[in-house]
Formats: C-alpha cells, structure tokens, sequence
C-alpha cells in the first residue's frame, strides 16, 4: 500500500502539489550577502517565531504583530529583518514569501508556513516550529559545548608547532651543527622545517590562515561544502552524531510536514532542500521520485543503492509499518525523539572519544622532535665515552 492511499484519492494529492508548489530561493549572490548579514543571528529564530504564534494565538493580526517583534528586537540586524517582513506583508504580500525573501528561514519552516496560511492554522503551526527550532538550538548548543575541550586542544598544539618551529628550533640548529656527527634522517628533517619558518614563515603562516578562511567561506556557500562533510565523516565520533542528528531530523521535517497535511511528494521535497548533508540530500531526492511515481516506501527503500547505511534497517521497517497503518506522521516523531536522544548522548561523550585521539597526535609530535634532538647529542656523549 502506498501513500497515496491514505484515505485521499491520487489525484487530490497531486493538486495538493500544484497548490503548494515549491518556491524560488534567492539567487546565489543575494544568497551570500543575505547569509553574511544574518550571521550570529540564529539563536533569535526560535523566539522570533515562538514569539509570532504566541501573538498570532491570541488574535492579534500579522502586521500587528510583526510591529510589536519590530520595536522588542534588540538586535539591529534582526529589527531590520523584521522590517523587511513587516514592510512586504503591508505590501500585500504573503508571509511565507516575505519570510522566504529574507533567506533566513529555512525550507521545511517556509513550507510550514505556507500550508498555515492557506489552512487556516498558522499559529498552531508556528508553535510547532518553535518547539522544533528550539530542540535544534539545544542539539547545537550540545555539540559546540562538547566541541569546546577538543578545539582549545587543536588550537594549543597548532600556536606551540608554530612556536617550536619559528622560534626554539632555529636556536638548536646551530648547537645540532656544531656536534659535528652525522644526523639522523629525523633530526635533518626538523632542521628542515626549522629553516623553512625561518625564511618564509611570516608569508606562509598568514597564508595558510587566509587559505583556511577562503575555503570555509566556499564550504558554506558552494559545493565545496561535500569535501569538508566528507571530512567530518571521517572523524569516530562525530561520523555517529552526523547519522543520529540527520535521522532526528529526518523524522520532525517529514512528520511535522505530513501532520500538517502537507502532501507527501511536497513534503519529501521540503526535506531535501532543508537538508544540508550532501549524502542524505541524495537519498531523499531519490526517495522522492520513486514516491512521486507512486511507489511505497518498501518498494523505494529497496530499490536505492545503500539505503540501509542511510537509514537502519530497525528506522525503515518502524516506517513501513507506519506507512501500511495510515500512521505515518507518529511512527515519524518516535523516530526522531528516538534519535535525537542518541545524538545528544553521542554528543555528551564526544570529548571523551576525541580526547585519546589527541593525545596520541601531541606526543607523536612532541616524541618526534624530542628523539630528532637528543639523538645527535646521545651520539656525542657515546663517542665520548668510547
């Protein structure tokens, strides 16, 4: 049985897909602009859009209340975002689209919006988009808290290579020359990189900074970005907390979107453009074609290559299950409370998995230069001895 068969004919779903049709996002160019002047202003979505359905619940009008969240934000970038809202909705046009203009909401809460405005229950569904902002908050929250102890540890050892390599090391060079013995492959090896920062150290440490910044700015913004989640899956840890957190969030989109009667080949899509991993961003386009011509999610899980390493065996059983029961939408929010325990607790224990991993670098490191020294001298002393 398949989703089209959920009590609504096929052909009522396909003009549910017209109805709710997908939008245009902004281009690239006002896309990066757009995305550098919201920088730092996530953590204000959540209570922006709390703060609306708490109005809009009472009865106060958009424009009404948009008016209000213009004069309380503190912020001035986030008052002129609201502005910008307000002004457009003055203008006559829909909130969603003024909403979606801004490229500050994301997809999946662009689409909540819209089948709000057009059903009559917009407060209600901004509710649940605060609730669900807010446990995404939290999640990140977690990460970067777990993220803390490695990253001071990563900067402390980079600022003491630099510091070895620019300044003590080239003070040993000379004293390692004057031993007048034959050095060892390491020792050659630390004098080179002990010359090579002497001489061109004060280009090639800005640049590399430069560098890095550049890439991060294209991974943010362009396709770029597949190399540095390549990289991110790579890490023991973090490769679990990105599979739980993308499951997570596989099961609010899709449950939230279909609990608001938004049609499924809709939904589906909303979760592909909010998804950001490039990995499950190809699986759900996938599944998407093969529920838009009407196949089941039994029959499409096991047609694409590799679904099962994308989504356990346990998650695609639990969703045809729901699927066969018209359940869809709950078996779909289990899911993601399911999962978004495991990824909070894969975050909470991330240090302590990262931790011996970069012990292991700082004294391969420091053993390395400590062996490439003190061998030449330990030749001298045996020499002497003999």
């Amino acid at each position: 049985m398949g989703l089209f068969s959920k009590g609504k004919s096929q052909s009522s779903e396909k003009e549910l897909v017209k109805k709710i049709s997908i939008y245009k996002s902004p281009g690239f160019f006002k896309k990066v602009s757009l995305g550098l002047a919201h920088m730092g202003l996530g953590k204000f979505r959540s209570a922006f859009i709390q703060n609306l359905a708490m109005m809009l619940g009472a009865g106060l009008q958009v424009t009404k209340a948009l008016d209000t969240l213009e004069k309380e934000a503190q912020k001035k970038p986030m008052r002129k975002l609201i502005e910008k809202i307000h002004q457009d909705v003055e203008n006559g046009t829909a909130l969603w689209r003024s909403m979606n203009n801004q490229a500050f909401f994301t997809p999946y809460t662009i689409a909540l919006v819209r089948i709000g405005e057009e059903s009559g229950s917009l407060a209600e569904n901004l509710e649940n988009l605060a609730k669900q902002d807010e446990k995404d908050q939290a999640m990140k929250q977690k990460v970067k808290m777990a993220m803390i102890y490695p990253s001071i540890v990563i900067f402390l050892t980079v600022v003491i290579a630099l510091g070895l390599s620019w300044f003590i090391l080239p003070q040993l060079v000379g004293v390692l020359f004057a031993l007048n013995v034959e050095l060892p492959p390491t020792t050659r090896a630390v004098i080179a990189i002990s010359e090579f920062f002497t001489n061109y150290g004060a280009i090639f440490v800005p640049s590399v900074f430069g560098v890095l910044m550049i890439a991060a700015f294209f991974m943010k913004f362009t396709s770029l970005r597949i190399l540095g989640q390549w990289a991110s899956l790579q890490i023991p840890g973090v490769k679990s907390l990105i599979k739980y957190a993308s499951i997570a969030r596989f099961g609010i989109i899709l449950g939230s979107l279909l609990e608001a009667g938004v049609a499924p080949v809709e939904a589906l899509n909303s979760l592909t453009n909010v998804t950001t991993m490039w990995k499950y961003k190809r699986f759900y386009g996938n599944l998407t074609e093969h529920i838009k011509i009407g196949d089941s999610f039994a029959k499409s899980f096991d047609e694409i290559k590799k679904s099962k390493k994308i989504l356990p065996v346990s998650v695609q059983q639990i969703i045809i299950t729901g699927e066969q029961s018209g359940r869809l939408s709950d078996v779909l929010e289990k899911i993601a409370d399911i999962y978004q325990k495991k990824a909070e607790e894969t975050a909470q224990k991330l240090p302590i998995i990262l931790e011996p991993m970069l012990l292991i670098v700082i004294a391969g490191m420091v053993s390395f230069i400590a062996f490439s020294i003190i061998m030449p001298i330990y030749s001298v002393v045996g020499n002497l001895s003999g």
